[in-house]
């Protein structure tokens, strides 16, 4: 019969970050990870769903479903990011975090694809397309998180490229 190996799970007091539900290099997970990968599907859902509806132009400066359907893509692609930042910044299931993070994405996905056969007429504003297009995204996103995220200089112009479309989503939705 085999042994499980047991995990020690040692906690020092004397930390100056102390126990926390936050990874020590939160704040870099944050900045060269995370909100680069946001900022990019967010930006690139606004520029997809403006350039599907015909007038880009028009939809992309003049319309707020684009600004609108991006945050939900955003969103969307959030929930298996925040749960492994999360787990990554626990004592005791820091070593699960890459397993959850597969976990739930693959949840995701077999959930969108069901939703093709068992809700076809479904489909408001053709979001669910694009909730396929993140897909990918999931898996460039769990790259990021397990290899290292992009180099300061990226990862901060990508950052306020999304930024900036979102300040301007917010403006286009108070104005029209």
């Amino acid at each position: 019969m085999s042994k499980k190996p047991t995990r020690i799970v040692k906690i020092d007091r004397d930390e100056a970050c102390g126990l926390g539900l936050l990874p020590r290099d939160f704040w870099d997970i944050l900045a060269h990870r995370y909100f680069p990968v946001m900022s990019l599907t967010y930006v690139s859902t606004i520029i997809g769903f403006a350039a599907s509806r015909g007038n880009f132009i028009d939809h992309l400066f003049h319309n707020k479903t684009p600004y609108i359907m991006g945050l939900f893509v955003a969103l969307w692609v959030s929930v298996p990011a925040v749960l492994w930042v999360l787990l990554k910044g626990s004592a005791m299931y820091h070593h699960v975090a890459d397993d959850w993070y597969k976990i739930v994405a693959g949840m995701m996905t077999v959930t969108l694809l069901f939703s093709f056969i068992l809700l076809p007429e479904m489909n408001a504003y053709g979001l669910r397309l694009y909730f396929v297009a993140t897909i990918p995204v999931l898996i460039i996103q769990y790259l990021f998180f397990v290899k290292g995220g992009l180099p300061a200089a990226a990862a901060h112009v990508l950052s306020a490229l999304g930024l900036s479309f979102l300040f301007y989503g917010a403006v286009i939705n108070y104005l029209y």
